[in-house]
C-alpha cells in the first residue's frame, strides 16, 4: 500500500472516502529509530594477497595432489608460480567465478582494516563457517591471529591443507557446529567474520544473537538478502547437497536489508552501516542487490 500512497490523486481519494465515512485520514510518522547515523568512510584500498604465497620447497605436483584428494571445492585458488584451481560443486553448471572471493575481499576488507586502525596486525579474528579457509588465510597474511571453524570435517581438512601450502602459523582451524559456538567454548575476539552463513541457518535473529557476543569490537556480516523494502524474512527449505549448502537439512531464513537493520537495533549494536559498492567489478548478486555487507561496531 505504501508504494501507492505517494501518488497525490490516490491520497486525495482515500481522504475523501474516509471523510464520507466520518473519519479523517492522517499520515502517521514512524517513531525515530534509535540507530546512530553512520556515514560510511572511504577507506584506502586493501588488495587481497593473491595469488597465494607458497612455502619454500613445495612443488606443483604436491599442490595438485592435495587438491585432487577432494571432489568438491567451494573456492577457486591461485598460487604463486601460475598454479590455479577452479571451484568444483555438485552442480557442475554453477558459474565458476574465479575472481569472486577476491572481489568480495576488496569490497569489504578496506572498511574492516580502516575500523581496526589501518592494520590487522595482532587483531584476533574469528571466522565463522570458514569453509576451506580463504578468509582466515587472507586475514592471517595481513597479520591477524585467526580461529576458523566449520561443521564439515572435509572443509577443515581443506583449510588445513591450504594453511600447509601457504606455510602460515597464525591461523587455527577446528571442526565445530555453529550452535556450539559460545564465548565459553572459543573465547571472544576483536573481530568476527559472519560471511555467507546467516542465510543457511533457520533463524536470522538467533544467528545474530549468537554472533555479536563473540566480538568485542567489530562484526562483518556478509549475506544474501531477501529483496524487498519491507522488514521481512523469507523462509525456505535447504538440503545439505553441496559444500555451499546448509550443513543440515531444514528451514533456512533469508532476511531483507531493513529486517537486518531492525535486528541489529533490537540487539543493541552500537552502530553499523551497509558497506557501499565502490566498484562495478563485483559479483552479480551484489550488483543486483540480493547480497550485501554490513560493518557492525559493538
Amino acid at each position: 500500500m505504501g508504494r501507492f500512497t505517494s501518488r497525490p490523486e490516490v491520497v486525495r481519494l482515500l481522504q475523501s472516502m474516509s471523510a464520507r465515512a466520518g473519519y479523517e485520514l492522517l499520515k502517521v510518522q514512524p517513531p525515530p529509530s534509535a540507530r546512530p547515523s553512520v556515514v560510511p568512510p572511504t577507506p584506502p584500498a586493501v588488495p587481497a594477497v593473491w595469488p597465494l604465497p607458497r612455502r619454500e620447497g613445495l612443488t606443483d605436483d604436491e599442490i595438485r595432489a592435495g587438491f585432487a584428494r577432494f571432489e568438491h571445492w567451494h573456492y577457486s585458488y591461485a598460487f604463486e608460480g601460475g598454479l590455479t584451481f577452479s571451484a568444483k560443486h555438485v552442480n557442475d553448471n554453477r558459474p565458476k567465478a574465479p575472481n569472486r572471493p577476491v572481489q568480495r575481499f576488496e569490497h569489504f576488507m578496506p572498511d574492516l582494516v580502516h575500523a581496526c586502525g589501518g592494520s590487522l596486525e595482532g587483531v584476533r579474528i574469528l571466522d565463522i563457517a570458514c569453509n576451506s579457509g580463504f578468509w582466515s588465510i587472507e586475514c592471517a597474511l595481513l597479520g591477524a591471529d585467526v580461529v576458523g571453524f566449520d561443521a564439515r570435517p572435509e572443509l577443515i581438512e581443506q583449510a588445513n591443507l591450504i594453511k600447509d601450502f601457504v606455510g602460515i602459523d597464525s591461523v587455527n582451524f577446528q571442526q565445530l557446529n555453529f550452535f556450539d559456538m559460545t564465548p565459553e567454548t572459543l573465547g571472544t575476539f576483536d573481530v568476527v567474520l559472519n560471511l555467507g552463513i546467516l542465510y543457511h541457518l533457520p533463524d536470522a535473529l538467533d544467528t545474530l544473537t549468537r554472533t555479536l557476543p563473540m566480538a568485542t569490537k567489530h562484526v562483518i556480516l556478509d549475506t544474501g538478502v531477501h529483496v524487498t523494502s519491507n522488514p521481512a524474512v523469507f523462509l525456505r527449505w535447504e538440503n545439505p547437497e553441496d559444500i555451499l549448502s546448509a550443513a543440515d537439512a531444514g528451514i533456512v531464513a533469508l532476511p531483507s536489508r531493513s529486517a537486518v537493520d531492525l535486528m541489529l537495533e533490537h540487539l543493541g549494536a552500537s552502530s553499523w552501516y551497509e558497506i557501499p559498492m565502490r566498484s562495478d567489478a563485483m559479483p552479480r548478486d551484489y550488483l543486483r542487490g540480493s547480497r550485501t555487507t554490513w560493518l557492525i561496531t559493538k
